[in-house]
Order: C-alpha cells, then sequence, then structure tokens
C-alpha cells in the first residue's frame, strides 16, 4: 500500500496502531459505556442483553445523579422469546420486517440507536 493511501485513512485507524490495537473497531467496544440507545439483533438467548445490561444498564442506575431519561435504553429483538433481563426490552420479532423496525424507532422515541450489535447466523 502506498503512502498516498495510507494518509487518507482516518484518525482512529491511526490511534488503534499506535495503540497496538488490531483494528480501528476496537474503540467500538472500548466506546460501549457512552452508549445510550442499543439494539441487540437475534438476542435470543441474550448473553449479549445481559452483558450490556450490567454494563451499561445497572451502573447508571445506580447511580446517585441518575434520572429515568438519563438510563440507557437497551431493545433486544429475536424470533425467539427470552426470560427477562433487567434494564432491556424484548421484542419477539423479526428484524427483517418494517414493523418491528418501526417498534424499535418508538421506543427510542424517534431518536436513532447510537449502536447495534448481532450475533446471529444467516
Amino acid at each position: 500500500m502506498g503512502k498516498a493511501s495510507r494518509d487518507k485513512r482516518d484518525i482512529y485507524y491511526r490511534k488503534a496502531k499506535e495503540e497496538g490495537w488490531r483494528a480501528r473497531s476496537a474503540f467500538k467496544l472500548l466506546q460501549i459505556d457512552e452508549e445510550k440507545r442499543v439494539v441487540d439483533l437475534c438476542a435470543a438467548p441474550g448473553s449479549w442483553s445481559q452483558v450490556l445490561s450490567r454494563k451499561l444498564y445497572l451502573p447508571a442506575k445506580l447511580s446517585p445523579d441518575s434520572r429515568d431519561n438519563d438510563l440507557p435504553l437497551i431493545v433486544a429483538i429475536d424470533l425467539q422469546p427470552m426470560a427477562p433481563i433487567e434494564g432491556v426490552i424484548q421484542v419477539q420479532g423479526d428484524i427483517t420486517n418494517a414493523r418491528t423496525a418501526e417498534l424499535v424507532i418508538r421506543h427510542f422515541d424517534g431518536c436513532k440507536a447510537d449502536m447495534v450489535v448481532c450475533d446471529g447466523a444467516l
């Protein structure tokens, strides 16, 4: 790869290399604490939603400064039912269906998701 194409890479690519990360995507995981609206696609049995709840929702809920509108909103979607997870709204539906997407958008009061995770197999 020539120098010209290397110069066009964004700051996260360069920062990842400087800090020893294999890819710029490492910063997506490192910044998870800042997320407020998260969608977990193909969520059953719920392990990723459980981690998100423990990492985002529960610490925010326990914070003495937090208000309900400050709490992260986690929406988990799957065709299969899941056992409840504190801080996670569960939607039993098809992620390819427009109605399911509309339901998620309503939960986010029309805002876009900050983060989307998916552990589904095609």
